[in-house]
Order: structure tokens, then sequence, then C-alpha cells
């Protein structure tokens, strides 16, 4: 992502027209794994990618464990029982007794870390695990882009390219590890104008949700040196993108670049919000973010919720 190299492909699916499609697909899984059983393999993969050192050091079993999920409207695969099994570098099972079902797609994460800190503070817990899964590269989850005009194709050019992703997070009142993202602020909104309704549009949610995170972090927009969001092609998106930024400028800066990931690896749903995390982490972590804070976006287009939130190293 940090090169603007994508990994788009033709898949082995067709639009309503007849003609193929292209997303970005996990190499290592075979085309024809298909369903919960592609959605397995990205959750074990992303479990395998765990480093051992990290592994020793959280409490495996007795954190809290939510699982982001795609939008219960939205058609494909369930992840219903598919993490029954999976076990952590050293042995230790990945998910324990208290488990929580996060349904919002895009803002998963988002909701997922909101209700993590509310567990940290309410409970007798260390650390809480956030997982998001999810898969484009379904032929339901397709078909219904498709009927709504939303997926890029031979006869929509203002639509999205399918992708697919798994994630794991941590979140904890303290560093666990050196180099650790610091949430500085996070806000959650609903936006009632859809591009399927008549409502006029504005970006009233995204822009509250920008304000609430801007607020709790203690921080003005001009403030914000790099931003990433989960824009995925689709220009009503970038419109709202823009206008979010607008209604929270008070102050010109030079220059507030955005980084989307799904420039490189397509529309991954449930799991666009944990990516753009990772991604601000490996920015700080590495030294080629352009400033010390960061603004992070969650919408989702059909459903409307919106989320943002401030980090920093």
């Amino acid at each position: 992502m940090r090169a603007k190299i994508a990994v788009f492909e033709e898949l082995p699916y067709r639009d309503n027209g007849g003609q193929p499609l292209r997303g970005a697909v996990v190499d290592a899984i075979l085309p024809e794994t298909r369903g919960r059983s592609r959605l397995q393999a990205l959750a074990r993969f992303a479990v395998e990618h765990i480093d051992e050192k990290v592994a020793a050091l959280l409490p495996w079993g007795e954190m809290p464990f939510l699982l982001c999920m795609r939008d219960a409207g939205m058609a494909g695969a369930r992840i219903n029982g598919i993490l029954s099994g999976l076990a952590v570098p050293g042995g230790a099972p990945l998910v324990g007794s208290r488990t929580f079902q996060i349904t919002h797609g895009q803002i998963s994460a988002f909701v997922a870390i909101e209700q993590a800190r509310k567990l940290l503070d309410e409970r007798d817990a260390d650390a809480c695990l956030v997982m998001a899964i999810d898969s484009l590269i379904d032929a339901r989850s397709l078909s219904w882009l498709d009927d709504r005009m939303r997926l890029k194709t031979s006869d929509v050019t203002d639509g999205l390219l399918p992708g697919e992703a798994a994630c794991i997070l941590v979140v904890s009142k303290r560093p666990i590890v050196e180099g650790a993202l610091r949430l500085r602020g996070l806000g959650l909104a609903i936006e009632t104008a859809t591009p399927s309704n008549e409502e006029p549009f504005r970006a009233d949610g995204l822009g509250a949700a920008v304000k609430a995170a801007l607020a709790e972090a203690g921080v003005q927009m001009h403030e914000i040196a790099f931003r990433l969001s989960d824009v995925a092609g689709e220009s009503y998106a970038f419109e709202e993108l823009v206008l979010a930024q607008l209604r929270n400028m008070r102050q010109t800066r030079p220059e507030q670049p955005v980084w989307h990931a799904a420039d490189c690896m397509g529309d991954c749903g449930a799991a666009a919000g944990l990516i753009q995390f990772a991604w601000a982490e490996q920015a700080f972590k590495r030294g080629y973010a352009p400033g010390n804070l960061a603004a992070l976006h969650g919408s989702s287009m059909a459903f409307g919720g919106r989320a943002a939130a401030v980090v920093s190293a």
C-alpha cells in the first residue's frame, strides 16, 4: 500500500451483463475455496501471522473477543462457527468465553473499539481482542452489489472493486508492545441520506462523527497530518469525504493527504476499518507518516453508519 501497488485481477465471476469482474484476492486461498470456507481460510492466515513474541505477552482465553462482521442486511457468507478450533502460536485458543458480534459492516471496527473501551472500564480485563473478517469475493455479495449498481462493471464505471481481508487488533489501556497506536478520539453517527434515497446529501453523518472524534482528542481538523479512508471507488463516497473535511476545517493547512487502502486491495467490507488502524500503526512505526496525528474514516454507505477516529503514535 505504501508503494501504491494494486493487486487486481480477473475473478471467476461475471456481472449481470455476462462480462468478467475484477477484484483483489488473497493469492494463498484457492479460487475454488468459497463461502464460509473462504472466510475460515482468511481467519486462519491472520492467526498464523501473529508474532510468537507478541502472542506470549497476551492473556489468551481471558480477553473479551469482539468479532466484526458485515451488516446484517448485506448478502454473503456468514462467519458463525468458523473460528472454532483456531489456536494462536503457542497453542492457546483464539476465542475466549466472552464473545461479542459486531454487525455494522465498514464501521464495525470503530464500534468494536468503542465497546472494547467500555469493557476495559467496566470489567476486570487487561485487554480486548478485536477481529474483522470479510470477503466480497462471493457470488451472493457480488450479485447484491451489482443489483444496486454499486459494483464496477462493464456498464457501471462509478463503482467499487471487491476485495477480502482478515485483521486482528488488541485494545488495551496500556501499551503491550513497543510502537503501539494510541487512540485519541472516536466518533460514531448515522447518515440518513443514502445513494438509494432522495434526501439531500450534506455528509451530516460523517461530519458529525469526525467532529466528535476531534473533540475527544482535543484537536482541530487543521492539526491532522493525514487521513485514511475506506472509500473504494464510488464518487458518492469521495464527495462525502471532502464534505466532512470542509464541515470541520476552521483553518487552512498546506496539505492533508488521504490514503485509500482500497486503491490497492479493493473494498474489504467489515475488515476495511481495521486495515486503516493497521496501516496507521505501520506508518508511525516505520517513520513514513507525514505527521503525528491521523484521522480514520468509516462509512457504511447502504446502511447509514458513519465513524471516525483520531490516532497517534
